[in-house]
């Protein structure tokens, strides 16, 4: 008795399968590639006339922007190199201690370094110089202009040099030195004042100890003048 074989229709392979897979996603990948690319081409088909629009206006209007560019050169300043060194301040103002350990401040309306110095000298615009004392007395120096040396604490002072004190006297001349460090000042030019003691004129004078003694320099002449009360002579 013979047995035949009993033939079995297999299905398909796991080899088959998988590559059957792999083709699929390889289909996908190439679909997804050509829309990509189809859509850069149509953006880029949109996008050129624009461009080729935009070079085209912008060729028409050059020669109006050059020359609005040739105007609004010619209207600025130019700068000249050469000063860059020269720097400038507003509002300038010094507080600090003298060497007695008085407060000190010094204010201007502009201040200057001089281009190319070598000291550390200022040049002043207005300036004003308050000296003031621990037991609550004061005086103030103004002018025109000034310049001040901040490492030696000097103040040279020109031009309408006007000094005030708490005590109420007021001094008038034409120029004066201020040592901040030592609290004195001084000057050489005709000075004249008026305070409550009257008034009087002097060709200098010297103040010293932060305003407490004034002595006045060359032909001087005082005017007493007597207070309220009190008998004229």
């Amino acid at each position: 008795m013979s047995v035949e074989p009993e033939l079995i229709e297999a299905g398909p392979s796991a080899a088959e399968g998988f590559g059957r897979e792999t083709t699929l996603g390889r289909r996908r990948r190439a679909t997804r590639s050509i829309h990509r690319y189809s859509r850069f081409v149509t953006w880029m088909r949109r996008m050129l006339p624009a461009i080729a629009i935009g070079l085209l206006l912008l060729l028409v209007a050059w020669p109006r922007l050059q020359t609005a560019m040739d105007r609004l050169k010619a209207r600025l300043p130019r700068l000249d190199m050469s000063q860059a060194g020269d720097l400038r301040m507003v509002n300038l103002r010094y507080t600090g201690y003298d060497k007695h350990g008085q407060p000190v401040t010094i204010t201007a309306e502009s201040a200057r370094q001089r281009p190319g110095g070598t000291d550390d000298v200022v040049e002043l615009q207005a300036p004003k110089a308050d000296l003031s004392t621990q037991g609550g007395s004061w005086t103030a120096v103004t002018a025109e202009t000034g310049m001040y040396q901040p490492s030696e604490q000097q103040l040279d002072l020109f031009g309408k040099v006007e000094l005030f004190q708490d005590k109420g006297n007021s001094f008038r001349t034409d120029s004066a030195h201020v040592d901040i460090a030592k609290g004195t000042a001084e000057g050489n030019d005709a000075v004249e004042g008026n305070g409550p003691f009257g008034s009087l004129r002097a060709e200098g004078f010297r103040i010293e100890e932060r305003g407490d003694v004034i002595h006045f320099l060359g032909k001087s002449s005082l005017v007493i003048e007597p207070h309220e009360g009190e008998g004229k002579p």
